[in-house]
């Protein structure tokens, strides 16, 4: 034997092992491919005879078996083809997987060698070993993440041209895996889909694959949509129980099948299941976890419309078509995406009460996302670039988000720091007009930056009915852009699908929030006066109101194929919006007839969508017309939250407080009895939809 060919015996720890192995470029492969055998490849074989028939004879010379074992293939090494574990796979701590029907080519093990840990279904079977995924949640509070890798040395992953890479970026530099058991724990099957770029309304079975869980763990315990399932026992925040999804392998594969075909090398059938692909943009078992939960609860909890999840398919294409940690805007994105999926995990811990402590230790979690997030983007927004980056506009969207999940506190700054990215860039309509044509298939270019306006716009929209300020971005002189075309490629509008609200009637909510914070600025100022003062602007007020009044009750949208959830929305707004004029402007009590009857139409409009799955984005509506009711009437109010809370987190309880508040002074009878009081006398500045 060429003992040349073959790398000394390692002996050090499987720890250390793993740590300082480098591994080539198909490590990270979708597949192995067989290589044609040409002159110079790594598959050499042998030569033909010499013609010479009386030479003497000699050993053959060693060659890349193809009967060794699909792990050693995968790795161009070669393997000394011991059953069931060779002893290359011993050494290097991986999985030893033989193909069916190849005949055995037994040898001994050499004593000073371990005897061989028995081997995987030979059927390819994809369900990863448990016997080191334990490690993975040992501690008992989450983990939290430093803004540097950890202490060790990185890996240098040579992965081929991922799409999108600029050409300024020579190698990708990703952080240390923990141990050798997490990149055995990702094996999964290839999928042969090479559909180019990500679906604009994904389903949940078309974003990622089926992640590995430790069986021995929380194999049995998955999240459905809701929160109903109590039985359910939580040991750790990084063992949390993360739904299924089947087929980002489709996307992620899709993304580097391009790379593969353009070097000609590749040309016959997969042979070996590769590590997760989503590995080298989420290296820690407890990120992989967290971003498949995110894909497969997004289109419940963020889309009011849930047929399509345009803001899935945007950020997936950020944060998976650039190396880790070549793009601060992009880091800050995955950040706050992990810290998404982790505030609704919380959330769903809080429901079940099985896990005592689980849902602040995974609320922690989010927190650290969270902040880690906060710097990346303010450190990207140093550079023009960055500035002008949509993944930054993306990654405020997200903090956003992550703010309202949380229960709509402290999200003043980071929707200010969206708005301000916004104007760096020339305003909303400079900017569409300066983005790219968008990608056919795919949410890129001037489509993705339409998305992220009309969700910061209506983000603001709804902070200014707490703030006491006018929306700028919906503002009169500033609202051409959410109608008006920038281009002949600005053609999709997705605030439909988000928001479940006609895109024309949103103006209109702007105009009436914008009139609601001019006259309660001047009812304070009245008020400073005497509290019993009439002045000509309170009586221009009141006009203002009825004319506004009569707007909503007479607005309708001409388009017929308007989607049922829209048309509840707009009517839902409409009728919320004249109990507030009512209330709030002109004084009328709340047990009036006709705001009583506005009440009642919100709140069956409310429990129907919210029965139907399509609660998202409807929680302000429920605290004005909710805020109204008494005695048997507030049971219609329970039971629309107690429905929210399928497809809400934590802004669902400061909802249910902020009408608890108001009907504990209702019926003690005391003053300020009124959702807009309580907010004031508890400071309760909050971002909620």
């Amino acid at each position: 034997m060429d003992k040349s060919r073959l790398p000394p015996p390692h002996h050090n720890p499987p720890q250390s092992m793993a740590d300082n192995m480098h591994f080539q470029a198909s490590h990270y492969s979708q597949a192995y491919f067989v290589p044609p055998q040409v002159p110079g490849s790594m598959h050499v074989v042998a030569s033909p005879p010499r013609q010479d028939t009386t030479a003497q004879r000699k050993r053959p010379k060693y060659t890349r078996s193809k009967t060794g074992c699909l792990t050693c293939r995968a790795k161009k090494i070669k393997c000394d083809e011991s059953k069931p574990n060779c002893m290359r796979c011993t050494h290097g701590q991986r999985e030893c997987t033989w193909p069916e029907g190849v005949p055995p080519r037994k040898k001994t093990v050499p004593k000073h060698e371990p005897a061989p840990e028995p081997s995987l279904d030979t059927g390819l079977d994809t369900r990863p070993s448990t016997a080191g995924s334990s490690g993975m949640s040992e501690t008992s509070t989450p983990p939290t993440r430093d803004n540097t890798p950890p202490g060790r040395e990185p890996m240098e992953l040579g992965l081929p041209p991922i799409m999108s890479r600029r050409h300024t970026e020579p190698v990708l530099h990703v952080p240390g895996v923990e141990s050798g058991t997490s990149r055995r724990q990702s094996l999964v099957p290839m999928s042969s889909t090479t559909a180019q770029g990500y679906a604009m309304h994904p389903t949940s079975s078309q974003i990622l694959p089926a992640i590995p869980e430790s069986e021995s763990s929380y194999s049995a315990h998955q999240y459905p949509h809701s929160y109903s399932n109590g039985h359910q026992h939580y040991t750790h925040p990084q063992s949390l129980v993360l739904p299924r999804v089947t087929s980002y392998h489709e996307h992620a594969h899709s993304m580097r099948a391009d790379a593969f075909s353009s070097t000609g090398q590749w040309s016959t059938t997969p042979l070996l299941p590769s590590v997760d692909p989503i590995e080298p943009f989420f290296p820690t078992v407890q990120e992989r976890n967290l971003i498949h939960h995110y894909c497969d609860n997004a289109k419940s909890i963020i889309m009011a419309l849930p047929s399509e999840n345009p803001i899935l398919a945007a950020n997936l294409q950020f944060v998976l078509s650039r190396p880790r940690g070549s793009d601060s805007a992009v880091e800050s994105l995955r950040m706050a995406l992990l810290g998404v999926a982790a505030v609704h995990q919380s959330f769903l811990l809080s429901q079940n009460g099985a896990c005592h402590g689980g849902a602040d230790q995974v609320m922690r979690l989010a927190n650290s996302f969270r902040n880690q997030s906060k710097q990346l983007l303010v450190q990207a927004c140093t550079t023009s670039e960055g500035v002008r980056n949509d993944a930054a506009l993306g990654a405020a969207v997200a903090l956003a988000l992550v703010d309202i999940f949380s229960g709509g506190q402290n999200w003043f700054k980071t929707l200010r720091l969206a708005k301000m990215l916004i104007n760096m860039r020339g305003g909303p309509a400079v900017l569409l007009a300066r983005s790219s044509h968008p990608k056919p298939g795919s949410v890129t270019g001037v489509s993705r930056a339409r998305l992220l306006l009309e969700i910061v716009a209506v983000y603001e929209l709804f902070g200014c009915l707490v703030n006491g300020e006018e929306p700028t971005l919906l503002s009169p002189n500033a609202s051409n852009w959410w109608l008006d075309k920038a281009n002949s490629d600005d053609s999709q509008s997705y605030v439909e699908y988000v928001f479940g609200m006609s895109r024309e009637f949103i103006p209109v909510l702007a105009r009436i929030t914008s009139f609601f914070v001019r006259a309660l600025a001047n009812q304070s100022c009245i008020r400073e006066v005497s509290a019993d003062a009439t002045t000509l602007s309170d009586t221009e007020d009141a006009n203002e109101a009825r004319t506004l009044y009569n707007l909503l009750d007479k607005w309708t949208h001409r388009r017929e194929d308007l989607p049922d959830r829209v048309r509840a929305g707009n009517r839902i707004y409409q009728n919320a919006a004249q109990i507030a004029l009512l209330r709030d402007i002109l004084k009328v009590p709340p047990d009036d007839a006709l705001v009583q009857q506005h009440c009642s139409d919100v709140l069956s409009l409310c429990l129907d969508c919210g029965q139907n799955q399509m609660g998202v984005d409807l929680t302000w509506p429920v605290i004005i017309a909710g805020s109204q009711m008494y005695g048997a009437d507030r049971t219609r109010v329970l039971a629309i939250f107690q429905v929210f809370r399928t497809q809400c987190c934590y802004e669902i309880e400061t909802a249910e407080h902020i009408v608890f508040q108001v009907w504990k002074r209702l019926d003690e009878k005391l003053p300020r009895a009124d959702w807009r009081s309580v907010l004031q006398d508890q400071n309760l500045n909050v971002l909620i939809l």
